[in-house]
């Protein structure tokens, strides 16, 4: 039995370590096959290529980017208008938003005061004039003795110079009666233009002083509105170039209707202003903003803000499409982000003209890999 068993012994050994050589020998194989599997130029080589769209780089000496800048929308004018007089307040005759034609009424003073002065000096003129009238009457009388010898030339010039007296006597009741009505006229309140009333800032049996405001008047010609722009800006525009402004939401085109020669000494700006159009409609005192096109001169290429793919430390990359004998191949290039509008970016890179990008999800696609590619030409529009 012993025997037996040395017999086995010598056979199953060889056999056992042969398996085990052979067992090895396929774990190799295999793990080789895995790591060929796991070579990302391998994977990328079998992957399924992805279809992306492409664009072409289209070089440019510069761009153009749109300034806003904002100002306040003004009346044409506007009239703080007050008394001359002071006085007490017996009617106001408008609100604050009414519309007023030039020359229409709008508030006036308590003159009942006015009236027995005027009635007084129209009195003390009648009895000049009858003054006037007698030395009128004696100086002819006077003439006619002196002609005739029967009276002193003394006595005609004393007849004379009372009629001239009496005569410069009604000339200054005359005047004083004159600034009586002035002083009537200057308690009325009169629109001295088509007007909106702005504000009211007096009321019926109000006491009001000389030149105190009672009212805000603002002209019903089309507003206009003032900005402040820098000076290199303001010094490229002229007189009557129509200029694109926003208001209330909407782009509309306006006029420019004048520049301020000096600067403001706050924000170094210079001031312009620019007449509204007709049918604006808008808000006094409401904001309005100028947009204007200024051209950049710096060398690049519009793309997609889609095409950009952000790398470390604030860089940015875009994924170029090159072509290899076995199809597109895709690999990152560098740029430098120059501008930024809306869905599109102005960028600086080593890329050559005519080159290729992917321009919309690069992130769907690996360094390397094998694509198709859709050429699609407006993408950065």
């Amino acid at each position: 039995m012993m025997r037996l068993r040395r017999t086995v012994g010598r056979v199953v050994t060889p056999g056992v370590t042969l398996a085990v050589f052979v067992g090895a020998a396929l774990a190799v194989q295999a793990g080789l096959a895995a790591l060929a599997v796991d070579d990302p130029a391998s994977a990328a080589d079998n992957a399924p290529r992805t279809t992306v769209g492409v664009m072409t780089v289209a070089m440019q000496d510069g761009y153009d980017v749109t300034r806003r800048f904002t100002g306040q929308i003004e009346a044409a004018a506007r009239t703080d208008l007050a008394f001359e007089l002071g006085g007490r307040v017996t009617e106001m005759l408008v609100d604050e938003g009414d519309v007023v034609a030039a020359g229409a009424v709008l508030a006036r003073l308590d003159t009942s005061a006015l009236v027995p002065e005027r009635a007084a000096l129209e009195a003390e003129l009648a009895a000049l004039a009858a003054d006037a009238e007698l030395a009128r009457l004696t100086l002819g009388r006077s003439d006619a003795l002196t002609e005739r010898g029967f009276r002193s030339v003394a006595a005609q010039d004393d007849a004379r110079l009372t009629l001239a007296r009496a005569e410069a006597g009604m000339a200054a009741v005359r005047a004083r009666i004159a600034g009586v009505d002035v002083r009537q006229e200057k308690s009325v309140l009169t629109a001295p233009y088509a007007a909106r009333i702005g504000a009211r800032l007096a009321d019926v049996v109000q006491t009001v002083a000389a030149g105190q405001t009672a009212l805000v008047l603002y002209d019903t010609a089309p507003a206009r509105a003032r900005i402040g722009l820098p000076p290199d800006l303001a010094t490229g525009l002229k007189v009557g170039d129509p200029v694109r402004i926003k208001i209330a939401g909407t782009v509309q085109t306006a006029t420019l209707r004048q520049i301020r020669p000096d600067l403001d000494p706050d924000t170094r700006s210079r001031s312009v202003v620019v007449t509204l159009p007709a049918g604006a409609a808008p808000v006094l005192g409401d904001t309005v903003a100028v947009l204007l096109t200024q051209t950049v001169e710096d060398p690049g290429f519009w793309a997609p803000l889609a095409a950009l793919r952000e790398g470390v430390r604030g860089s940015w990359s875009v994924m170029a499409v090159e072509t290899a004998p076995e199809g597109d191949r895709t690999l990152p290039a560098a740029v430098e982000v120059i501008h930024s509008d809306g869905g599109r970016v102005f960028l600086r890179g080593t890329l050559p003209p005519g080159a290729r990008i992917v321009a919309t999800a690069p992130d769907r696609v690996a360094p390397g890999q094998l694509v198709l590619g859709d050429l699609t030409s407006d993408l950065a529009e």
